[in-house]
């Protein structure tokens, strides 16, 4: 299958930057703090409960690019324990999401409860955010989130704007086929950072033309978070970023293993041509390549007959743990929903949030959503769930395990995928300018493009980086809350 048209099968779920991002590119927090790390500089708060919601008649409107009949049986569900309320969904054009909603706010009509795509400077800038902090610290439903995104939407240490709507974990597919055939062990769940260089250089053979790995995502974001137990990309630890450390190492190791062919040739290359016989076929649909850095939706694709007529078996493993890590801190595309401040009912908009993102009742629907919802023809919709719950409940964990294959595989990624950390655009104010401005369009132009090719060193411009990161976020910060 040519890699043009797995995309356009994964349209949805393909939004790259847009969508999940915030990464540090198209492929590519919580210590807490005074200006924008957490739950009132992380003191605990004793969730008092919740007033109820209204008995009268109201309208809710709510838009995300989650897929169009799950949200459809979202809504239906969340009817039923509230009949006085009616959902209505909005529907809009993936491409272009933040200026849809933003022709929505100039007209009065943006929906009580929407997701929101990459800079989350556009909604705290033009205030589209309610306070949901009142609601947030006094329901005792957030103490069931995972960990690692109970603060995540706290973006000025004090209001809650924010909250995590959907989780997709990033995923490792190793071919078990290909490591069998060379005769090297497949690694434990546990494996580590540099096991994983390790191995890809391991299973480099330039004379069988296999490659040790191909990329969607990168290990230049994967590095700082799990070595350095950070709360989000580029070393952030809830206070300030440091890409002298891992980043600078995994910049420049990306680098090595693309010149040396560690790192298989690039889609529509000349190299492509050369070692697949097709530029435009999918590296990872070859069979010579032994790991796919990749995310959690492409489970699915990969249980397809193409993959299996060939005879590669792509496994799941999650990213692998740091070197010297006290933490299972993983990265993870994070989308993120809001309240609208102008909804006329922000305490029951609260609720609808939560029914979609990260609530119990919701997650028990969206099981039976992807166990029940078919297409025209009695198929499934969901040949796989459609991410991972956002809650620490051993009972939704174990139904969504009942969902996929019965292989170990599954059981211990499940088992290590529960400390996702969010990317930084959707999470950090500030990170998707400096991006722009900086890492891709900046005096060394594509920074990860100007270090593959020789052109700089990234060590000698690390430190001028992590100024510069911090600086835009201490600006980011002054202007949108000071």
């Amino acid at each position: 299958m040519k890699k043009k048209t797995m995309l356009g099968l994964l349209s949805v779920v393909f939004l790259l930057v847009l969508t999940f991002v915030a990464g540090c590119s198209s492929d590519e927090a919580g210590k807490s703090e005074d200006k924008g790390g957490g739950n009132k500089a992380g003191e605990e708060k004793e969730a008092k409960g919740l007033d109820p919601v209204t008995d009268e008649e109201i309208t809710l409107t709510y838009a995300s690019w989650a897929n169009a009949d799950l949200n459809q049986f979202l809504a239906d569900k969340f009817m039923e324990v509230y009949p006085n309320i009616k959902v209505e969904l909005v529907q809009l054009e993936q491409d272009g999401w933040n200026d849809h909603l933003t022709n929505l706010a100039s007209t009065g009509e943006l929906p009580d409860v929407f997701w929101y795509q990459g800079n989350v400077d556009i909604g705290i800038r033009n205030a589209w955010f309610a306070d949901m902090t009142e609601y947030f610290e006094n329901d005792p439903e957030s103490d069931t989130l995972l960990k690692t995104i109970k603060e995540p939407g706290y973006f000025d240490g004090e209001r809650k704007l924010a909250a995590p709507a959907a989780y997709q974990p990033y995923t490792i597919f190793l071919d078990e086929n290909l490591f069998k055939k060379m005769n090297v062990d497949m690694p434990s769940p546990d494996w580590t950072y540099t096991e994983m260089l390790d191995l890809m250089k391991e299973m480099t053979v330039p004379e069988q033309g296999i490659f040790g790995y191909n990329t969607f995502t990168k290990i230049v974001t994967m590095a700082p978070i799990v070595n350095q137990d950070a709360t989000g990309e580029f070393g952030w630890d809830g206070e300030s970023y440091d890409l002298t450390k891992d980043w600078a190492d995994a910049v420049t190791q990306r680098a090595e293993f693309i010149r040396s062919g560690v790192h298989a040739p690039f889609f529509d290359t000349d190299e492509a041509e050369a070692a697949f016989g097709d530029r435009q076929l999918w590296a990872a649909s070859t069979g010579k390549i032994a790991m796919q850095l990749d995310a959690w939706w492409t489970v699915g694709l990969f249980s397809e007959p193409e993959f299996i007529d060939k005879g590669i078996k792509w496994v799941p493993y999650v990213v692998p743990k740091g070197d010297e890590a006290k933490t299972n801190h993983k990265p993870a595309f994070i989308d993120f929903g809001a309240i609208s401040s102008a909804s006329d009912h922000p305490r029951e908009a609260y609720e609808l949030l939560k029914f979609f993102g990260w609530g119990k009742e919701g997650w028990q629907a969206k099981l039976e959503a992807f166990k029940t919802l078919e297409n025209e023809d009695g198929s499934l919709i969901f040949k796989h769930p459609d991410g991972l719950p956002l809650i620490d409940d051993e009972e939704i964990w174990a139904e969504l395990r009942e969902l996929l294959p019965e292989s170990q595989y599954y059981t211990d990624f499940l088992e290590r995928a529960k400390e996702p950390i969010p990317l930084g655009g959707a999470a950090q104010p500030g990170f998707q300018t400096f991006l722009d401005e900086v890492y891709f369009g900046g005096e060394y132009g594509d920074v990860e493009a100007a270090i593959a090719n020789g052109e700089v060193n990234a060590h000698d411009i690390a430190q001028d980086l992590t100024d510069k990161i911090n600086q835009y976020r201490e600006e980011a910060m002054e202007e949108l809350f000071y």
